[in-house]
C-alpha cells in the first residue's frame, strides 16, 4: 500500500510540475471535505478553473491510467467540484475537469497523457 501511494504522490507531483509549465497555478492540492478528495485544483491564464484527477500507474496490466476514470468517478469528481467552488465562496466563470494520466517506465521515466473536459 505505500509502495502505491508513493508512486500516486509521485504522480501527483509531477502532473502538477508539468501544469505549471502550461502556465497555469496550482490552487491547491489534496483537498478533502466529507465527499472525498480532489488531486488538483488549478487555474489558467485565462481565469479557468481546473479540477485535475491524477491517475498513476507502473504498467499497463490494468489498463492506461486514464482508464481508471469510471463513469462514477466522473459523477463524483462532478460533486467534489461543486463544494469546492462552494466552499470557496468566488466567482468562477469558467470551470472544467480534466485528468492527467502519468505512466512510469521501468527506468524511471514517466509519460503524461492530459485530457481537458472529462467530466460533463
Amino acid at each position: 500500500m505505500d509502495e502505491r501511494r508513493g508512486i500516486g504522490a509521485r504522480g501527483e507531483e509531477l502532473a502538477a510540475r508539468y501544469l505549471t509549465r502550461l502556465g497555469w497555478s496550482v490552487l491547491a492540492r489534496n483537498w478533502r471535505c466529507r465527499y472525498g478528495e480532489l488531486d488538483l485544483i488549478c487555474r489558467q491564464p485565462d481565469g479557468t478553473v481546473v479540477v485535475c484527477e491524477v491517475k498513476s500507474r507502473t504498467g499497463h496490466g490494468y489498463g492506461t491510467p486514464l482508464e481508471a476514470i469510471t463513469h462514477a468517478k466522473a459523477q463524483r469528481l462532478r460533486q467534489l467540484t461543486a463544494a469546492w467552488v462552494k466552499e470557496h465562496d468566488q466567482p468562477v466563470t469558467r470551470l472544467r475537469i480534466d485528468a492527467v494520466g502519468v505512466l512510469w517506465h521501468r527506468d524511471g521515466t514517466a509519460s503524461v497523457t492530459h485530457e481537458r473536459g472529462i467530466a460533463r
